[in-house]
């Protein structure tokens, strides 16, 4: 990874990794995680640690360098793993099931300004191009179903606040040390909703790329767990639908945008006069360096490493 440009690495390397015990890699070597999930171990909070160890060692070995880090959880890509106390406390949260979730987050994004107020919403489903990606009406499910279909997205929202706490304490830090007002922060996701969990959702999710279907009685089993170090867990797809409101659809659909048009914060209050707004104009990924490198007033290479 060092040979990509950066000085330091700490991470994983896959496209995705078990949150409780992940495949670590410090620079260029592979090593294994410093504690156990039993003592509190979580790759989100492992990674955050990493992060502000490598800040306050780069402003006590040069303080008036600039800095530049890509900070990369494996959050909120699957498995969908938190603690179990940021599981709790959306229990009861979906439990109206995610067509109900879809109308209610659209309200709210209109109430906000971040869609027009004429805004309609799209079909909960469309023409799919595998039998997995389809999607069941929350009124066909059996109760247990329902049960544990909350559940799952319970489990998914606990991920998603954790991994805003961990962020949150190098927000914190940049504050504390008098570095945030002139630090650039783009915080964004390579992607959204993903629709892996087939339709009746997966208590490990490695059964969807081996054709393998999951068994709701098996399922079942491990509502109890789900989360934790003993499920490699991902929601059923009408959460995947649902999260991609007001778009169709999910990831791998790019023709509806469902998973594909993503949201994007810019924090940088000595450098953007405006506060709190929201910009409607399409942005893609490949802006965001051409932006940095305007910001801190340098060129595109048009050479590297003779190429």
């Amino acid at each position: 990874p060092v040979q990509k440009g950066f000085d330091r690495y700490y991470g994983f390397i896959g496209g995705e990794t078990n949150q409780w015990y992940p495949d670590l890699v410090e620079d260029n070597r592979f090593i294994d995680q410093p504690y156990e999930p039993e003592k509190g171990y979580h790759l989100s909070k492992d990674l955050a640690d990493q992060a502000l160890q490598m800040i306050r060692d780069q402003k006590a070995s040069n303080p008036s360098k600039p800095w530049f880090m890509w900070f990369c959880p494996g959050a909120n890509h699957a498995p969908h793993h938190a603690p179990k106390e940021y599981i709790e406390k959306y229990k009861g949260k979906f439990d109206d099931g995610y067509e109900a979730y879809r109308e209610w987050v659209m309200k709210r994004m209109i109430a906000k300004g971040i869609l027009p107020k004429d805004t309609k919403l799209t079909p909960l489903e469309a023409d799919v191009a595998n039998p997995a990606d389809a999607v069941r009406p929350w009124a066909s499910l059996k109760p247990e179903e329902k049960k544990l279909f909350a559940r799952m997205a319970e489990v998914y929202a606990g991920f998603s606040e954790y991994t805003d706490a961990q962020v949150g304490r190098i927000v914190d830090y940049l504050e504390e040390t008098g570095q945030l007002d002139n630090t650039i922060i783009f915080y964004c996701a390579d992607n959204g909703a993903s629709g892996e969990g087939s339709p009746s959702g997966s208590v490990n999710e490695n059964k969807f790329f081996n054709n393998y279907p999951d068994e709701l009685s098996e399922n079942l089993k491990y509502i109890d767990v789900l989360g934790g170090p003993d499920t490699y867990n991902h929601y059923p797809t009408g959460w995947a639908v649902a999260f991609s409101t007001p778009y169709q659809m999910f990831k791998r659909y790019s023709q509806y945008a469902g998973g594909t048009a993503c949201p994007m914060v810019i924090h940088w209050p000595k450098g953007i006069k405006a506060k709190g707004e929201v910009r409607h104009q399409y942005h893609h990924s490949v802006d965001v360096v051409p932006t940095i490198l305007d910001v801190i007033g340098l060129k595109m290479p048009t050479e590297y490493r003779g190429v």
